[in-house]
């Protein structure tokens, strides 16, 4: 008859012994989790826990792991002294709020291009891609994967079907432009900027005015409607006393059209550009008029400056936001809003769970809200 070996049990959830409760050679297990635990005795001794279902996890007795789950996009980090954390990715190199782009495989071939699964066509810039098979990171330089151009993949070992290939990209860079503009001869009316308006909802611009009295700068941000344009000027900053300039704007041939009336000749206009969104850092279509989370950062960053573009049928609606959080609350200021037919949203914020929240309240359902954010502090 076989000999049934029984170990020293509790049944009780989270239940640990103690080394009051076994001795050296011992072994105890907690039966609600399937865990077992021994003695251990480098000079102190210590109860470890064995197995493969650990509260905890410490390697080599100097590295130990979170024991609950990141956000999305997170990665792991050390503090230097053996403890090992999740933490939002940051620039230099960061993949987390770029491009992914997914393909599962239906059939075996080395080339990965065109659409992904989710509709996207891939493209990359050769050499800041990274190339994962099934969740493991390959090697580039011809030793797992080629780069025959910025749409091709080429894998140096057939991918079979099934197989999952992720492609992912940096952030992109900022569709960042600039222009200058020196209005010589006369102070009329004039055309210092045209943006086609075929994809360009929202424009934000910096713009600066140079006289041989002193200087005038501002910031703006400009929509239209396709017939219609708006813009709203905010942070006038002149060392003159007075402004050098005023700013409207217009719709010309699919174009909208910043224009300025100096208010002297031989004045200088310069200025950079972006439509928006640049990075497009989120994207977020509603399917309700609650109010729900836009995004959410760590409270580790004191400030998050947005630029926010909501689309809907009606129209479009963009401004900026500046969030700040104590850790324990949070306060915003959202300023030149452009609305180009009624608001589409109203803003909050609060903090849980260690994140910073923006909040949105859409007027209506089925609106898209694409954003940039930066985050200060850390």
């Amino acid at each position: 008859m076989a000999t049934v070996i029984t170990f020293k049990k509790s049944s009780t959830q989270n239940a640990v012994p103690t080394t009051s409760d076994i001795t050296l050679g011992e072994l105890a297990v907690n039966t609600y989790h399937g865990r077992f635990y021994t003695e251990k005795n480098d000079g102190s001794a210590a109860i470890v826990e064995v197995g493969s279902n650990p509260a905890s996890f410490t390697i080599n007795d100097a590295i130990t792991f979170p024991t609950s789950d990141g956000t999305s996009d997170q990665v792991i980090v050390t503090d230097g002294s053996g403890t090992l954390s999740w933490a939002d990715q940051s620039g230099g190199g960061s993949y987390g709020t770029g491009n992914t782009f997914t393909f599962t495989l239906s059939g075996t071939t080395t080339t990965i291009s065109g659409n992904d699964d989710d509709g996207q066509a891939l493209s990359y810039e050769i050499g800041k891609e990274a190339v994962y098979l099934n969740g493991v990171l390959l090697q580039d330089g011809g030793v797992d994967y080629a780069t025959t151009s910025s749409s091709v993949i080429t894998l140096q070992a057939n991918g079979e079907s099934g197989d999952v290939v992720c492609i992912k990209t940096p952030k992109n860079p900022v569709a960042l432009e600039t222009s200058s503009s020196a209005l010589t001869t006369t102070n009329a009316d004039q055309t210092i900027l045209s943006v086609a308006s075929a994809g360009a909802k929202a424009t934000k611009v910096s713009l600066t005015a140079v006289h041989s009295t002193g200087s005038h700068s501002c910031e703006i941000v400009m929509g239209n409607d396709g017939s219609n344009a708006f813009f709203s000027q905010f942070g006038d900053v002149t060392t003159t006393g007075a402004f050098l300039y005023t700013v409207s704007t217009t719709m010309s041939s699919g174009n909208q059209l910043l224009r300025v009336t100096p208010a002297n000749t031989n004045t200088t206009f310069f200025l950079t550009y972006s439509r928006l969104p640049a990075t497009k850092d989120g994207e977020l279509t509603t399917t309700t008029t609650s109010e729900q989370t836009l995004d959410s950062q760590s409270t580790a960053y004191e400030g998050l400056k947005y630029s926010l573009l909501a689309v809907h049928s009606s129209g479009t609606h963009a401004c900026e936001v500046v969030v700040g959080t104590d850790g324990s609350n949070a306060f915003y200021s959202q300023y030149g809003d452009v609305i180009t037919a009624s608001s589409l949203f109203s803003l909050n914020t609060s903090v849980s769970s260690g994140n910073t929240n923006l909040l949105v309240t859409p007027a209506n359902t089925n609106t898209t809200f694409y954003w940039d954010v930066t985050k200060r502090g850390e």
